[in-house]
């Protein structure tokens, strides 16, 4: 019976002591997990020199290349830290940042166009005093194709759109999201950069037509405008407010 009790502690210090081991164990191994979570993050990314910077406030970076399907270029852009452009050098934006709404889906300031055959390099821009919020290659599907969208193939692009931001609107010594913008288009290299659209709010559709013709409704206050343009020329084919309902 003494044997008997005798064994039954020895279990008990043994499962104490294996339950001891499991929690600095895992406190072990959280902390370990933390340490490299932390400085992964804390891992600062090389600054590239690619833009004058004369005050040393930026860090320029690459983003995402892009290769333009059917052709010999990628467009690769020039992206900032910073989330907006101050118009003033010496207005301070970032004292609390608590501001999410001037986040962008890209913070690029100009785009590079790199042709693969050549190894030609050209910016869009001269400068980097633009906030280029959206871009990207216009091609067209085919009507009537039964396949699911990533297994249909597009016909090679005919232009690169843009949304940009250059112009303080609002006088807020910034360009943001909440300033008015700016539709353009290009060839696939870069090149006859044209602006379409200028000082209008948000871009709710744009896409091809089957005539190939590029689709855009847009919105300027509270008017909402379609427009055709010609993929070849950039010129406005039509433009016309939609009307009101009951009109």
């Amino acid at each position: 019976m003494k044997s008997e009790k005798f064994f039954k502690w020895v279990w008990n210090v043994n499962g104490l002591i294996l339950l001891m081991g499991l929690i600095i164990g895992a406190a072990i191994g959280y902390n370990f997990v933390a340490y490299l979570l932390k400085s992964d993050n804390h891992v600062q990314q090389q600054a590239l020199n690619l833009a004058e910077d004369e005050k040393q406030q930026e860090k320029w970076k690459l983003g995402y290349p892009r290769k333009v399907e059917g052709s010999d270029f990628y467009f690769i852009p020039l992206e900032s830290e910073k989330l907006d452009i101050e118009v003033k050098a010496d207005v301070t934006v970032y004292n609390n940042f608590s501001g999410g709404y001037k986040y962008r889906p890209t913070r690029s300031k100009n785009i590079l166009f790199l042709n693969d055959k050549t190894n030609h390099a050209k910016w869009l821009f001269k400068t980097t005093d633009q906030l280029i919020i959206e871009f990207g290659a216009l091609s067209h599907y085919e009507e009537f194709d039964t396949r699911v969208y990533n297994e249909q193939k597009a016909n090679a692009p005919k232009a690169v759109s843009y949304e940009v931001i250059k112009n303080d609107t609002n006088n807020d010594k910034l360009l943001d999201g909440k300033d008015k913008r700016t539709f353009a288009l290009s060839k696939i290299d870069g090149s006859n950069y044209s602006e379409v659209i200028s000082g209008y709010n948000r871009i709710v559709e744009s896409n091809l037509n089957a005539e190939g013709n590029l689709f855009v409704v847009f919105t300027n206050n509270d008017e909402v405008y379609s427009m055709l343009v010609d993929l070849d020329t950039f010129e406005v084919i039509s433009k016309s407010m939609l009307p009101k309902v009951g009109e």
